[in-house]
């Protein structure tokens, strides 16, 4: 999950798809990361958004994105098509793997859930030969927007959305 400094979006996408993914087939590590070197913990708002959803997120810690986080993963999953570009900076080749979360969710529809055993990188291969024209970089409204400096509510309803795609992507990448 990579968002710009990795105290709100990336940081809720991360918890909730681990939520999300627990007790599926699949033995996966989930990360978050930001495009700008921040230091400290999840903004306060986040943390008290997700204990209303009985998610904890006291203990994540800010890390910038790097090269080695995106050649690890086989899946990079932006916030914005700004983060998205930012993945591509640190890896040119990690377009096949790179999707804002609504666009994995439509492609992940179109081209089926991965099959018990398939690589998720050559899932994640799957969907992007599917992108409409090979666009990388999903539709504006892919994007989750930032809820810094907004009311609390608009944190409510960026981790109703969050949780909701994540939900999805377990589903995806993990049937049961």
């Amino acid at each position: 999950m990579v968002c710009t400094g990795n105290i709100i979006r990336s940081a809720m996408a991360e918890a909730m798809l681990r939520v999300h993914l627990d007790g599926r087939p699949l033995d996966a590590t989930v990360r978050s990361a930001g495009t700008l070197a921040w230091d400290g913990a999840a903004h306060r708002s986040a943390v008290e958004v997700l204990r209303e959803r009985g998610v904890d997120l006291t203990g994540h810690a800010s890390q910038p994105l790097t090269a080695a986080l995106v050649a690890d993963a086989d899946l990079v999953l932006p916030m914005a098509r700004t983060h998205l570009w930012g993945v591509l900076a640190h890896d040119p080749d990690a377009d096949a793997r790179t999707f804002l979360l609504p666009e994995l969710v439509r492609l992940g529809r179109s081209v089926g859930a991965r099959v018990p055993g398939e690589p998720v990188r050559g899932w994640a291969a799957r969907l992007a030969a599917a992108r409409p024209n090979g666009r990388v970089g999903g539709r504006p409204e892919d994007e989750i927007a930032d809820p810094l400096g907004e009311p609390f509510a608009v944190f409510r309803a960026t981790a109703a959305r969050l949780d909701d795609v994540t939900a999805q992507i377990a589903g995806l990448v993990a049937p049961l």
